[in-house]
């Protein structure tokens, strides 16, 4: 049984539990949940201990497996470059037994597909990404690292997502657009263009905000 930690105690970790022990119903013992980690928080949250913090993580010297369940793709590239320097921290990807994973799809590492996630065939998928809740990924969908797509959002066959890019929930991105890193799109938008880097964009058609 895997050691698994999960970074984060808030309502994304909380989540990220259950789908660990939806895993472990399907396959008993995958994973031995320890706790938490988290700086701020202490305790005990849904039934497991806040473990420890990210100075704990770094004097870690058993090989253990982590989850960094933040939905903010530049805090979640900062902690992952202070932690990385543990050899001994893994990062799994954790899709949820309800999806269907083609084999087909291509995943580094740290991402996590949550339930009710329909996936389409040839999509890449680079490290630590957050498919959340009911989300539609299309066919030939390339994404890069650290991005977050939020619940009930679409993005159709071809599309392309570079880094640390949010997509807000209830949101949809056309056939072969292209979003840039650090791109921000409001909740419930309708993505029709292509999307440079470093703006936020909402609305049906989506329009870059000042």
């Amino acid at each position: 049984m895997n050691k698994i930690l999960v970074y984060g105690a808030g309502g994304l970790g909380r989540g990220i539990i259950e789908l660990i022990e939806a895993i472990n119903h399907l396959k008993p013992q995958t994973w031995k949940i320890i706790g938490f980690v988290d700086d701020q928080a202490t305790g005990e949250i849904n039934g497991y201990p806040v473990w420890g913090t990210t100075r704990d993580l770094l004097e870690i010297t058993e090989e253990t497996s982590l989850v960094i369940a933040l939905g903010n793709p530049m805090t979640k590239k900062n902690i992952y470059n202070k932690l990385k320097e543990n050899p001994k921290i893994h990062y799994p990807n954790l899709i949820h037994p309800s999806v269907e994973n083609s084999r087909f799809n291509t995943l580094g590492i740290g991402n996590v597909i949550s339930k009710g996630v329909s996936m389409s065939t040839n999509i890449t998928m680079n490290d630590f990404n957050l498919i959340h809740y009911n989300c539609t990924i299309g066919h030939d969908v390339s994404l890069g690292s650290y991005n977050s797509i939020f619940p009930l959002s679409s993005l159709s066959g071809y599309v392309s997502l570079q880094d640390e890019v949010e997509i807000g929930a209830n949101s949809t991105v056309l056939p072969s657009v292209s979003i840039e890193k650090r791109a921000r799109i409001g909740a419930g938008s309708v993505v029709t263009r292509n999307i440079i880097k470093n703006i936020t964009v909402a609305g049906v058609p989506a329009k870059t905000l000042k």
